[in-house]
């Protein structure tokens, strides 16, 4: 028996274009699939965010000052001072200062309260002094913002009358570049410069207030460290500071002088974790 095939283009012309139709759609879906992958695609990767440091402890010579704070935070909760007294700060349920009670030998004797704007800042301080008589106010501030930068202080007593007042000017990284201090009608202004690097409390909510008239207000000014501060009319309170970095950027000693005194100070840091939960370690 023999086969007969006929080779007729007219017969061959449906089942030829019906297989280009699906090589050509075959083509296309291979285009389109991923080729295999013994693993998942990675994820975008994120930036890790920075630990962040906070003091512990400032040595000056064999005096020691110590800061505590809530667990995994850096909401400050206690400072003692190397004569014994003893700072203890207490919060809102809402993490915002009340008041600030300053103890000797387990005895409250002064306490300064403090009173929020809309904004949440620290914008009056009441000085209350805790004696035998009874609460007595001895002093108050106003405290005047531009956004989140402090920019005038002012400080009256009881009745109340103005005694001395503080402005502060601020340059584009956020430190302060003059400040002027105006006392019974005497002003006083002084120029600052200041380093590149992280400054001591920039993780210390409210620190410049809670050192208000302390000696580490002038390291808590700012969001860097200070490296002068010079002044026209007095001259010998002229200061210089210099620094030895840890390798965080953060200062582990401070040199101060003034004229012909000279004092150093050691910073000890503990690391917060970015997320605030826990806390590891301490550096020098």
């Amino acid at each position: 028996m023999i086969l007969k095939i006929d080779f007729n283009r007219n017969n061959l012309k449906i089942p030829v274009y019906g297989f280009a139709f699906l090589l050509l759609f075959f083509a296309q879906a291979c285009k389109k699939q991923n080729p295999l992958s013994d693993s998942l695609p990675e994820e975008e990767k994120k930036e890790p965010l920075k630990e962040i440091l906070i003091p512990v402890k400032i040595e000056t010579g064999k005096l020691v000052t110590e800061l505590k704070y809530q667990e995994g935070k850096s909401l400050l909760n206690e400072i003692s001072y190397p004569n014994g007294e003893v700072c203890k700060i207490v919060y809102t349920k809402t993490g915002y200062p009340q008041r600030l009670e300053r103890y000797k030998n387990n005895k409250l004797f002064r306490y300064f309260s403090y009173a929020l704007d809309a904004e949440f800042r620290i914008s009056k301080i009441q000085n209350w002094d805790n004696s035998s008589a009874g609460l007595i106010l001895l002093n108050q501030y106003v405290v005047g913002y531009d956004k989140q930068s402090i920019i005038s202080t002012k400080k009256y007593d009881a009745v109340p009358n103005l005694l001395e007042e503080e402005s502060r000017t601020y340059g584009t990284t956020g430190n302060p570049e003059t400040t002027t201090s105006i006392k019974k009608s005497i002003s006083e202004s002084r120029s600052w410069t200041y380093d590149d690097k992280t400054g001591i409390f920039i993780n210390l909510p409210y620190a410049s207030l809670f050192f208000l008239e302390e000696a580490y207000a002038e390291l808590s000014m700012g969001k860097g460290n200070p490296l002068s501060a010079s002044s026209l009319k007095s001259p010998s309170e002229n200061k210089t500071f210099s620094y030895i970095y840890n390798s965080n950027n953060y200062p582990s000693e401070i040199t101060i002088k003034k004229g012909n005194s000279t004092e150093t100070m050691k910073i000890t840091y503990k690391v917060i974790k970015p997320d605030l939960t826990s806390s590891t370690g301490v550096l020098p």
